[in-house]
């Protein structure tokens, strides 16, 4: 299951910034990982086997990397569009 989690961080000086991007980077489970201008930090999506998956991942994971203020997880309940397709 593919999940999109809005991230939160305690701020966005540098070393923050810096601490979340090198440990997302590090996460394989991370698909992409987006700095947002906006009401969020970052948009990850995310991917797990299951709910009980995502939730360690979350528990174990996410949660801890320092800096982290909180996390709000979407799940999509259906897929409409996907494409990589360019219209050029």
């Amino acid at each position: 299951m593919t999940l999109f989690v809005r991230v939160w961080l305690t701020g966005q000086d540098e070393v923050t910034v810096d601490r979340f991007t090198d440990a997302v980077r590090e996460l394989p489970q991370v698909l992409e990982c987006h700095l947002m201008v906006g009401d969020c930090d970052f948009l990850l999506r995310v991917v797990a086997s299951d709910l009980d998956a995502w939730r360690q991942f979350q528990i174990k994971h996410l949660s801890r990397i320092k800096g982290v203020q909180s996390l709000k997880t979407e799940i999509p309940m259906q897929k409409i569009k996907l494409t990589t397709e360019l219209p050029i």
